[in-house]
């Protein structure tokens, strides 16, 4: 039996939806009896979706346990042993793990939750952003990158006001990345004061559970993230490394059997007027900011073990791992750079990640890369034809269509 005080935040919620949810014309802060969060999400939510709508598309359902099983966080999720089991049925919840664009890839509960979540798609496949869906904690929660609740009519969608949801991110402590959040759900009648505080503490663990996290917290060897950004970390410790330096190292994670000074220096300098000697200068700047034992010379090679995000991006490609490869890819080889090698590199790694992804027809993968590829029109027009009528993607896609052809 529901409590006198839920009844009462259900009616005052029921009473801003109808009043406001079919009206959302007006600026957002004209709202009243909402909190601003809700208010804000759901004059942004008019845009994309209906209050009628019954179900969130289902845009990976086949391929959801594929992409479980290669996120990191079904590894954290292990981890966490009878943690999450004993959460779920003290609190008659269902468990819900989405990835950074918040498609559902995993779900725990019983077979009566998860059967009444099953009826609005809350299930591996499902895309819960708040395009597809309207107003919900999940889409909240990414868009944020905080802990948040939506209770019973704050959902924008009608289908959704016999819930209430509680969601926080999973963020990886050594670099920010979202990968994606936890949710806590329940009919509106079980809503519990700690509900969002247990998806908060839970979401927490499981970030020091990914298993990108060594033990001690270091990370052996040296790592580079230059996809999209430039960070590089030695034996866990983060690095501020000027440009050139951050290129050396790229350009040497590509050759591990090491390059002659003249090699490297063809690599780097696009202008051959300057000189190798400059080159070896260089060099010698990097290694007094690595230490000692990290490069060595005849040839210049790196001797530590090296983790690089453009390495990994291959081998997942050359595993058949499309999915984990796209998600890898935050942008391209460091941007800023004109070392030929790095160039090269560059484009060599987007035309096999757009190959691979094309390849798949899959629709989920073609949009998230036309993200990437704003004006690459035969992605966005694959996109397009792969997408269901229904998708409410397939209007942003067919955007991004009349954009590249401006």
């Amino acid at each position: 039996m529901a409590s006198t005080e839920l009844w009462s935040a259900r009616r005052e919620a029921e009473r801003a939806w109808h009043q406001r949810a079919w009206h959302q014309r007006a600026a957002p802060e004209r709202d009243t009896g909402l909190r601003p969060e809700v208010a804000r999400s759901w004059h942004r939510s008019a845009r994309h979706v209906a209050p009628d709508r019954k179900q969130a598309p289902m845009v990976a359902e086949d391929r959801a346990g594929e992409r479980w099983r290669e996120s990191p966080l079904s590894a954290a999720v292990a981890a966490l042993g009878d943690e999450l089991p004993r959460i779920v049925t003290s609190g008659g919840f269902i468990a819900a793990f989405t990835d950074e664009h918040g498609t559902i890839l995993f779900t725990h509960g019983s077979h009566w939750m998860r059967d009444r979540a099953a009826e609005v798609h809350f299930a591996p496949g499902g895309c819960w952003n708040e395009q597809s869906i309207g107003t919900n904690a999940l889409a909240l929660a990414l868009d944020s990158r905080a802990p948040c609740e939506v209770f019973s009519a704050e959902h924008f969608s009608q289908a959704l006001h016999d819930w209430v949801c509680y969601s926080a991110p999973i963020v990886e402590p050594q670099t920010g990345h979202v990968h994606g959040v936890i949710d806590l759900s329940t009919t509106w009648d079980r809503a519990h004061p700690l509900g969002l505080a247990t998806a908060t503490l839970l979401a927490r663990h499981l970030s020091l559970l990914l298993p990108q996290r060594r033990a001690g917290g270091q990370q052996p060897g040296l790592e580079l993230t230059v996809l999209g950004t430039s960070e590089v970390r030695l034996n866990g410790r983060a690095l501020t490394l000027p440009p050139r330096q951050v290129e050396l190292l790229t350009v040497l994670s590509l050759h591990p059997d090491g390059l002659t000074l003249d090699a490297l220096h063809t690599a780097l300098h696009p202008d051959l007027r300057v000189k190798p000697t400059t080159v070896k200068a260089e060099v010698s700047h990097l290694r007094r900011a690595l230490g000692d034992g990290v490069i060595a010379s005849r040839p210049y090679r790196l001797t530590t073990q090296v983790s690089a995000d453009h390495l990994h991006l291959l081998d997942d490609l050359a595993a058949g791992r499309t999915g984990a490869a796209l998600r890898r890819y935050r942008g391209e080889l460091l941007p800023a750079s004109q070392a030929p090698a790095v160039r090269e590199h560059a484009r060599y790694l987007e035309a096999a990640l757009r190959r691979s992804v094309l390849t798949t027809r899959d629709p989920e993968l073609l949009f998230a890369l036309g993200e990437q590829l704003p004006d690459d029109l035969e992605v966005h027009e694959h996109t397009v034809d792969t997408m269901r009528a229904d998708d409410p993607r397939r209007a942003i896609a067919a955007a991004r269509i009349a954009a590249s052809l401006d």
